[in-house]
């Protein structure tokens, strides 16, 4: 059999697997890889879906290129003659040091055949996989690429996520987030999806309380300075704090109070953050 053949045959197959429920990693390394059986339909398809993925997943992405730096220059021909084989795709996989890897094929038999196989480098074993057809002139969309590899990785991949650090100076202060209780500080940093804007509020007895607004990108981290203050005494005014926005449009308000609010003030004056 052709290795043409081969591969639409192996992609026929590939929508009657179901993919493994368990818990991912939103954060894990993935490569792109991207096979072609003598097809130019669907160009550069491989690098569109790397795309997608950095701008619509929280995922690590390794596109051609950098699979390229880390493998050699042989990663093509490598990848060639795997024909589809999920513990040889896993073996390029281990040793591009990645978790899995995201193999694009594209075929032709009439119409042409983009099947997506999410490969474990570990196990070596296939964890999801569909093909589907469509006409020569083909040209999805990002949206529709979306559809497709929502159909193999985890739905939590598409759910982004940033970083909240909040300092307190006093231990013991109630933290609240979006409504919801986080705990007593010191905290350590936690993730929230993004991205969102979040209110802060930060409470200790005998303290004047602490409430911010921010917003929190994907893939970035908010570092809230929290200082709270005892009733009475005065506090260095907001705008003297290093919280002033350290980057544009990364945090978008906020309050430092001493038991009463600045006057003719909203209670979201610039507070801060910086990006790591």
């Amino acid at each position: 059999m052709s290795r043409g053949r081969a591969l639409v045959a192996a992609a026929a197959a590939l929508t009657v697997a179901a993919p493994v429920a368990r818990a991912e990693d939103p954060r894990r390394t993935v490569a792109v890889l991207e096979y072609r059986a003598d097809s130019s339909a669907l160009p550069a398809i491989g690098a569109r879906i790397a795309g997608v993925l950095r701008q619509r997943t929280s995922l690590r992405v390794l596109g051609d290129d950098q699979a390229r730096q880390r493998y050699g220059t042989e990663l093509g021909a490598a990848v060639v003659a795997c024909e589809g084989d999920a513990a040889c795709i896993g073996g390029i996989g281990t040793k591009l040091g990645v978790s899995e890897v995201v193999l694009i094929g594209v075929s032709e038999l009439g119409d042409v055949i983009l099947s997506v196989q999410r490969i474990d480098s570990r196990a070596q074993v296939v964890r999801s996989r569909l093909a589907e057809a469509m006409a020569a002139d083909a040209a999805p969309s990002d949206d529709e690429l979306v559809g497709y590899l929502g159909r193999v990785l985890p739905p939590d991949d598409f759910s982004r996520f940033g970083t909240l650090a909040i300092k307190v100076n006093v231990d013991g202060a109630n933290i609240v987030v979006g409504g919801e209780p986080r705990g007593t500080s010191p905290l350590p940093p936690f993730q929230v999806p993004a991205p969102s804007r979040y209110r802060i509020e930060v409470a200790a007895i005998g303290y004047g309380p602490f409430r911010a607004e921010v917003a929190v990108p994907p893939d970035a981290e908010v570092t809230v300075d929290a200082e709270l203050t005892r009733p009475g005494r005065t506090s260095t005014p907001w705008y003297a704090h290093w919280w002033v926005p350290v980057v544009a449009g990364v945090v978008v308000g906020g309050a430092v109070t001493a038991g009463v609010l600045i006057a003719n003030q909203r209670d979201d004056v610039p507070a801060g953050g910086h990006l790591e």
